[in-house]
C-alpha cells in the first residue's frame, strides 16, 4: 500500500492525521517530495526515516495535530517541511428531534459540525424544521445499526424517553465516537446506564458518557441547553475531553 493510499485508509476511520512533506533539501537524507504519516498516538510512517531530525518531524507533526493547524516549517537548515492536517469534517449526531434539537442544529451548524437529526416521529424529524442538516425518520435501533460513526463524529442522547435512550447508546457505544452526551435526570440516567450495564456494555465505556449533559452554565430553556450542549461540543473539539470534565469538576459534578 502507497502512502496515498494508507492516508485515504486512515481518513475513512476519521482518525485525524498529520501528513509531512519535505518541499525543499538539501540533506541527501530527504529528497523532495518525501512523506511521512504521524497520527494522534505518535506513530510514524512512510519514507523519512527513524534518525534525530525524523524525530524533529514527528514532535512538530504531533503539535501541528494538537492545534489542528497546517503550517510550513524550517526544521533545520535547508530542510523546509510542510506539515498538512488532515481530518473528516466534524459531524454530529442529534438523536431525538424535540424543542432542544431545533437550536442545539442551529448552533452546532454555525460552529462547524455537519448535523444529522434522528427521530423516529417522521413529524418530529421533519427537514423543515432542520434546514441544512441530513434528516432521518426511522426507528432508532435500525438507523443506529449501520450509521457510520467514527473518532470525527459527535453524538447527542435527547430522546423523549429512557426506553429510547438505551436504544441509542446500545448501538453507539459499542462503536467510536468523538463524543457521546445523555440528557436526563440523575434518576433517569442511573436507571439507563445500569440497563446498559446489565445488556454487557464496559463500565469504563459507560464512564465516557457526558452525562448531565452540556457545559454547566445553568440553562434553564431549550435554547440555553442548547447552548450548553454546544459549548461543550466545542470544548471537546478544541481542547479534548478532559478539558471539558475539569469545567464540570470545578463545580462538583462528577467527571
Amino acid at each position: 500500500m502507497n502512502i496515498i493510499e494508507r492516508v485515504n485508509k486512515l481518513m475513512e476511520k476519521g482518525e485525524p492525521i498529520c501528513l509531512a512533506t519535505v518541499i525543499a533539501s538539501i540533506n541527501p537524507r530527504f529528497a523532495v517530495g518525501d512523506k511521512a504519516i504521524v497520527q494522534g498516538d505518535g506513530s510514524m510512517e512512510g519514507n523519512l526515516g527513524t534518525g534525530p531530525s525524523d524525530l524533529r518531524l514527528r514532535d512538530l507533526a504531533l503539535t501541528s495535530l494538537n492545534e489542528k493547524k497546517s503550517r510550513m516549517i524550517d526544521v533545520e537548515d535547508g530542510l523546509r517541511v510542510f506539515f498538512d492536517v488532515l481530518s473528516f469534517e466534524n459531524k454530529l449526531l442529534v438523536c431525538g428531534a424535540g424543542h432542544i434539537a431545533v437550536p442545539l442544529a442551529q448552533f452546532a451548524r454555525e460552529v462547524g459540525f455537519k448535523v444529522c437529526v434522528l427521530d423516529d416521529r417522521a413529524d418530529f424529524a421533519n427537514p423543515a424544521r432542520f434546514p441544512h442538516c441530513d434528516v432521518i425518520a426511522e426507528e432508532f435501533s435500525i438507523a443506529l445499526r449501520d450509521f457510520p460513526l467514527s473518532l470525527s463524529t459527535y453524538v447527542v442522547v435527547i430522546t423523549r424517553g429512557h426506553e429510547h435512550d438505551a436504544d441509542c447508546l446500545l448501538e453507539i457505544l459499542g462503536k467510536e465516537t468523538a463524543y457521546v452526551g445523555l440528557i436526563g435526570s440523575r434518576r433517569r440516567v442511573r436507571f439507563v446506564l445500569d440497563m446498559l450495564k446489565k445488556k454487557g456494555i464496559p463500565q469504563n465505556r459507560l464512564q465516557e458518557v457526558f452525562t448531565p449533559i452540556g457545559t454547566p452554565i445553568g440553562g434553564e430553556s431549550p435554547a440555553e441547553i442548547a447552548l450548553s450542549i454546544a459549548a461543550e461540543l466545542v470544548c471537546v473539539r478544541r481542547k479534548g475531553p478532559h478539558q471539558a470534565r475539569s469545567l464540570r469538576a470545578a463545580i462538583g459534578i462528577n467527571p
